[in-house]
């Protein structure tokens, strides 16, 4: 019989750890390969038992328990369970109003479906640059992307860190837009109090087995505020017999599930709070930036690297972050570029053939549509100099594990030398953008 029960407990974390030989070279590992397993998510008595419970009911009652229940939760006055994050995405998109060739803003940093989304739509994804701080879309620059073509501004709250949304609330109001979130990564994230989904003119969001909140392993929900625009979204689905609806299955799952979702969320914050304080007494490593009444919900942990704060600045910031990859693996922690690619990069937008014959993109008359990797330097700034921590954080992980993170981050800031060592006798590397592009 196959179990997540982990039978072996980790060591006690030891600050002689970060004096130790690294791994990479010969010395122990922080995190020995027989404990380095994480679970998530987690399978619960109370899961089983609403399953239970669930298959008993209609199938479509299921669904509008766990549909409501959760709207409630985010704050939103509407909502749409459906099969995926992309197809909530795509509701979310027309429920805002969004029409065949008209232009949305995106960030040129998410995962693909954002942009896919748009392109579903029948609508053409404008892609801008990030902020260097946050790796969210970058207000300014989307004000400079704004056209007579432009409907609506679609801002991801990448990694679970809500976008600048006030900011993005003055464009849209100063330019007659909608706003419409890309919440897939930003369960329970909120700003002021409010949760990311219902701040929005609408939101779509992912439900699926590497998120935060991953439901039966696949489903998405779009929000709306508007009741016009809900019942637009209604009238989308009805109109074209499109089939977005969530199984009943995950909505089970759901519903025991979002009893549970505090618990994680606290074990979340609590370890990235730890594992940021600690990053920020080494020279190398940096943790991500929370603005003051913002909650981030750790989908994701980007780390920042700074080499010159390590006097390696005469070295390729990308070949110092691939040396200390490979290094921080060998420790047993798992950190990995998450996207090497800005999604403008990435084939379906290079080639711009859409639904066949280029449609959409033939329903525009630009010439240059801005997809050339060159527009997005901070984008590609940042792909050159971080590493994320994916599930390892998102799992409700032991003290002692995120201790033992924290010493292994630690441990290579000890040692530039071997960094050093590892980038010049390393063979060819090209930056992460300039390899074929792949998700996640």
């Amino acid at each position: 019989m196959k179990t997540d029960f982990i039978r072996k407990p980790l060591g006690l974390p030891s600050e002689e750890w970060v004096k130790d030989q690294l791994a990479f070279v010969g010395g122990p590992a922080v995190l020995p390969e027989d404990v380095r397993k994480t679970n998530f998510p987690i399978i619960t008595k109370e899961d089983v038992i609403q399953l239970l419970v669930s298959i008993q009911q209609n199938g479509e009652e299921v669904v509008e328990e766990f549909q409501e229940a959760y709207r409630q939760y985010v704050g939103a006055n509407y909502a749409i369970a459906t099969a995926s994050g992309t197809s909530s995405l795509h509701l979310a998109l027309v429920g805002a109003g969004v029409q065949p060739g008209d232009e949305v803003i995106v960030p040129a940093f998410t995962f693909i479906a954002t942009a896919q989304a748009v392109v579903a739509a029948k609508a053409i994804p404008i892609f801008v640059d990030i902020d260097p701080v946050t790796y969210c879309l970058d207000p300014a620059k989307a004000e400079q992307a704004i056209t007579s073509k432009t409907k609506a501004i679609m801002p991801v709250h990448v990694h679970g860190l809500p976008a600048d949304l006030p900011a993005l609330r003055v464009l849209t109001d100063k330019y007659s837009l909608r706003l419409v979130e890309d919440a897939s990564h930003a369960h329970s994230a909120s700003i002021e109090g409010r949760l990311a989904g219902s701040i929005g003119d609408s939101a779509g969001q992912s439900l699926m087995a590497d998120k935060n909140f991953p439901v039966g392993g696949e489903g998405g929900i779009a929000f709306f505020k508007e009741k016009e625009d809900y019942n637009r979204a209604l009238a989308f689905l009805d109109s074209t017999g499109i089939d977005y609806r969530m199984s009943w299955i995950a909505a089970a799952f759901g519903l025991s599930q979002l009893d549970r979702l505090p618990y994680y969320d606290a074990i979340r914050a609590r370890n990235a709070s730890y594992l940021t304080n600690v990053l920020s007494e080494t020279k190398l490593f940096s943790g991500p930036f929370v603005p003051e009444g913002y909650k981030h919900s750790y989908n994701m942990y980007r780390v920042k690297l700074s080499p010159e704060k390590l006097g390696l600045d005469d070295l390729e910031d990308y070949r110092v972050k691939d040396a200390v990859q490979q290094l921080i693996n060998a420790e047993g922690v798992y950190a990995r570029e998450w996207q090497n690619v800005p999604i403008p990069g990435h084939l379906p937008f290079k080639n711009r053939r859409g639904f066949g014959n280029g449609y959409p993109f033939t329903l525009s008359h630009r010439q240059d549509f801005g997809y050339d990797l060159s527009q997005f330097p901070e984008t590609l700034k940042m792909l050159r100099n971080s590493l994320t921590i994916c599930r390892e954080l998102r799992t409700p992980i032991e003290y002692e594990r995120i201790q033992a993170y924290a010493l292994a981050f630690r441990k290579i800031d000890a040692n530039p030398r071997i960094i050093r060592e590892l980038v010049e006798r390393g063979g060819e590397l090209r930056a992460p953008y300039e390899r074929d592009a792949r998700l996640g």
